[in-house]
């Protein structure tokens, strides 16, 4: 059986429900023993107190004091009103001496009774005497059914009281643990992270913390020269490629050229453009992560999709599909980069298209929760399940595209991390991928 994912303190905590409960139903079969235990032998103790005060009196009084000449059973007796106590002293001929507790029944005014008897006997003027002490059983159950109840009572108060101090003592062990925990799930990106130490006393998590620390710092050092060697390279390339792209367009303005070469050169203007598009999407990656754009443009979400649409009208028409817009009744402002958002759609639109055979394309506006929602849907070769969870990484295509680097979504995400907006992706195989947009 798969266990359920919880959290440490979650884990800690029915850990300690669940010895609770085993230490309950433990004392549930074990308590009952041990009160009645405890009852038997408080009961003799009590019987055996007596029996002292007993022949403490016959000491000083005599024998004679209860059992007189006259006397012709040779016999004492003496019991309460409830019956639930009595004494009795007989002269017997049995030379053996008795010393026992035991249970043992009597008759008292024509009644059977139960009673713990202790017999003890002795001898006196010669003459041998059983002294018997009883308490009645109805009384010793009695006593043991109150001591259970205070037993259970105790139990339960101090099951609470345990389970109070377990829970406040965890939240206070791992509060520091669930510090480090929140810092880590607060933090989107390297730079966003809070180095505060968290103040504790348990060493694991100091070393926990400072451990984490000191891996941030890795992470966002690796991070600023990643970003720094690409923004320098992207620069640097595109001087290059601005020289080659200008000398191929003045050697394709030579008449003399065949056509085969003029073919050639062709293609190596167009890989020369696919390149310098990577380079420019590369750049414009960095200077996102840079935070060298404002978002204090006031943009009209349906002027937007309007924009995305007409500019992208000749590749709908190229591909014979259908571009539906289904815009909400209000063209709902929001604050960001124009140039950013259209990007950021035109990508999506343009991905759509990419894979998308015949069908449509519908891009919808809407209100939801009071927050603006963009979806971009299509009815292409959709994506399957395990490559989803990849589309936003840097240079990964799952269909092979001649004119895709797999820069595209990458982008995109990173515009959308930038302005807060939410991205979801649901699709499925050879029906279709919706993303979704949900702005804050």
């Amino acid at each position: 059986m798969k266990l359920p994912k919880l959290k440490l303190k979650s884990k800690l905590a029915l850990f300690n429900a669940l010895s609770k409960a085993i230490i309950v139903t433990a004392l549930l079969f074990i308590v009952p023993w041990i009160v009645s235990e405890i009852t038997i032998r408080e009961t003799d103790n009590l019987l055996i107190q007596k029996l002292d005060r007993v022949t403490e009196m016959i000491d000083s009084l005599g024998i004679e004091n209860y059992i007189s000449r006259d006397n012709e059973l040779k016999a004492f007796g003496s019991y309460n009103i409830l019956k639930e106590e009595f004494i009795s002293i007989e002269q017997i001929s049995l030379d053996s001496l008795i010393d026992e507790i035991q249970f043992s029944q009597r008759i008292i005014d024509n009644e059977l009774v139960d009673y713990r008897v202790l017999s003890y006997s002795l001898e006196k003027s010669g003459n041998n005497y059983l002294i018997e002490i009883g308490r009645s059983i109805s009384t010793i159950i009695r006593f043991e059914e109150d001591m259970k109840r205070f037993a259970f009572l105790f139990l339960v108060i101090i099951i609470f009281i345990t389970i109070i101090l377990d829970l406040s003592f965890i939240q206070f062990l791992l509060n520091p643990f669930e510090k480090i925990v929140r810092k880590l799930k607060n933090t989107d990106h390297p730079t966003s992270f809070d180095y505060t130490e968290v103040q504790t006393s348990t060493s694991d998590f100091k070393y926990l913390d400072y451990t984490i620390h000191s891996l941030m710092h890795k992470i966002e050092d690796a991070f600023n020269n990643e970003r720094e060697y690409i923004s320098n390279v992207s620069h640097e390339l595109l001087t290059p490629i601005s020289i080659i792209q200008s000398k191929l367009d003045n050697i394709l303005s030579d008449e003399s050229l065949s056509d085969s070469d003029l073919l050639k050169i062709m293609d190596s203007k167009h890989t020369l453009g696919r390149l310098t598009k990577m380079v420019r999407t590369l750049l414009m990656m960095s200077r996102i992560e840079n935070e060298e754009y404002l978002l204090i443009e006031k943009v009209g979400i349906n002027n937007l999709v309007k924009n995305v649409a007409e500019e992208i009208e000749d590749k709908i028409l190229v591909k014979e599909l259908e571009l539906k817009l289904i815009l909400h009744s209000e063209n709902i402002i929001i604050n960001g980069n124009e140039n950013l958002l259209f990007i950021l759609l035109y990508n999506l639109v343009n991905n759509a298209i990419r894979y998308t055979q015949k069908g449509y394309i519908e891009i919808e506006t809407s209100l939801e929760n009071n927050k603006l929602v963009l979806s971009v849907s299509d009815t292409g070769l959709g994506i399957s399940k395990e490559n989803i969870a990849h589309i936003f990484s840097r240079f990964k295509n799952f269909t092979p595209h001649k004119d895709s680097f797999g820069l595209g979504l990458a982008l995109a995400k990173k515009i959308c991390d930038y302005h807060k907006i939410q991205i979801k992706v649901d699709s499925e195989l050879e029906k279709g991928t919706c993303f979704t947009l949900v702005f804050p």
